[in-house]
């Protein structure tokens, strides 16, 4: 098994508590793409986006993503736009790319009551879902080597089926 693990997939499909979990179980130091570009500029992703822009986020994005993925071994929850750079979609071809896969209706629930969603701050946040989903689903499938609908399981059943598949 590949010591190189990426996680992928919408907002709200559990990349972050997935992957410490995941890493945890395998014994590999778990990176949260996020928290770690929050940490580094001082202040949360919404306020990025912002101050800055997507743009300026996506990029940033890129080169924490780049420096993280030199490292030997890992687990690292990407954000739901890392796939989106055909640059960041390189750097997962060594490792596995596992897909948490989840319904609109399902994600829905889990993010509706987050304020801190930066490209979900309109009024209409189902028909925004959808249209991430219609742009970002097929490249989630095509650079996964595995994928798990997480819509209806556990985190543990999500674990578990991760592990079988790996």
């Amino acid at each position: 098994m590949k010591n190189k693990i990426y996680l992928v997939g919408s907002m709200g499909s559990g990349k972050s508590s997935i992957g410490r979990l995941l890493a945890k179980k395998l014994k590999l130091p778990h990176y949260d793409l996020d928290k770690i570009m929050e940490i580094d500029q001082g202040m949360p992703i919404s306020t990025i986006f912002q101050k800055h822009n997507e743009e300026y986020f996506r990029n940033l994005e890129s080169i924490t993503l780049e420096k993280y993925s030199k490292l030997n071994s890992f687990v690292i929850s990407t954000g739901g736009g890392a796939i989106l750079k055909e640059k960041n979609q390189k750097l997962f071809n060594d490792g596995y790319v596992i897909y948490l896969k989840i319904s609109l209706d399902a994600q829905y629930e889990r993010i509706k009551n987050r304020s801190h969603r930066p490209l979900l701050d309109k009024k209409d946040v189902k028909s925004e879902l959808e249209i991430l989903d219609n742009i970002r689903g097929k490249i989630y499938e095509n650079v996964s080597n595995i994928e798990v609908d997480v819509s209806n399981l556990d985190k543990e059943d999500v674990l578990s089926s991760i592990i079988n598949k790996l």
